[in-house]
């Protein structure tokens, strides 16, 4: 029955009241009145069914059971202090947990390197980064499996606030032996390749789809490919053409652009949150950090 009757904020005031050996110093640095520390090492002792301390000359010293008491108000205290400390750093941003959801272009060479200069500027921050296609991080975004998602192409959420940040031209590539490499031509030249497309789901597909598609444009031949990698090797070993991000298109020799004189593809890459959650500094921080990384590539053009 005594130990439903234990307050921690008594045994706080206890483990004040035995390092400093005092009631009176003990309220000072508790910064309450010294007849409310006094009430409560009378309410604790009256719980526990026996003295806590007992008067020493000027002092006050624990008995054997206050001195226990008194060590487990110690670590009460420092407990607290960490989760105030918890709390400070959640709030400012500087410690915590962020969940990052990114597609796959984004995931492999922007957001990793948001991610390092938000470590530059809050070491604290623990961050999980989940790399999938375009529609899966939405459906994280929107389940609330991630605080902020990071992808390219449209977004049909009326839950999930868009905020673009970066638009991306994607270059027609071919093999660096193919008859049209480092030629201009008109996209209709181009109808009788093979076309390399992304897995379903992706928002570089989505793009290259979609603008096809505006401008009248149907490849006879097509083969869909699930990683911007094995894109580029395929590319390379002349299986066909493929619209690439220049983002994942390495200097290579076995690689070279087609220049399409009448087909401009691009993307829009942006990131994504509910609507009715408000961002956490941490959030905030990643944003920010991340518009740097694309002023950075647009500066570099």
């Amino acid at each position: 029955m005594a130990e439903k009757s234990l307050s921690l904020h008594q045994l706080i005031a206890l483990s004040h009241v035995v390092e400093q050996g005092s009631i009176t110093r003990a309220a000072e640095q508790l910064d309450i009145s010294q007849p409310s520390v006094s009430q409560q090492i009378k309410e604790l002792a009256e719980a526990c069914g026996m003295p806590l301390i007992v008067q020493r000359g000027r002092g006050v010293a624990p008995t054997a059971l206050g001195e226990t008491l008194a060590a487990i108000g110690r670590r009460l205290r420092i407990e607290a202090e960490r989760a105030s400390k918890a709390v400070a750093d959640h709030r400012s941003g500087t410690g915590g947990r962020l969940l990052v959801g990114a597609s796959l272009t984004t995931g492999a060479f922007l957001a990793p390197l948001a991610l390092l200069r938000l470590r530059d500027t809050r070491p604290q921050l623990a961050v999980e980064l989940r790399i999938a296609n375009t529609a899966e991080v939405i459906e994280f975004t929107a389940d609330e499996l991630v605080d902020i998602g990071v992808v390219e192409g449209s977004v049909q959420r009326t839950e999930l606030l868009v905020a673009p940040f970066h638009r991306d031209l994607l270059q027609c590539m071919s093999a660096a032996n193919h008859p049209l490499a480092n030629r201009r031509v008109e996209a209709r030249a181009l109808l009788g390749e093979t076309l390399i497309l992304r897995e379903r789901g992706s928002g570089t597909r989505e793009a290259v789809v979609s603008a096809l598609h505006d401008a009248g444009l149907a490849f006879a031949r097509t083969l869909e490919i699930g990683s911007a990698e094995a894109i580029r090797v395929a590319v390379a070993a002349g299986l066909g053409i493929s619209w690439i991000s220049p983002l994942t298109s390495e200097q290579s020799p076995s690689l070279c652009e087609i220049d399409v004189s009448d087909l401009r593809i691009e993307r829009t890459m942006s990131v994504i949150r509910r609507r009715d959650l408000a961002p956490t500094p941490a959030v905030e921080a990643f944003v920010a950090a991340l518009h740097g990384v694309a002023l950075e590539i647009d500066g570099a053009r």
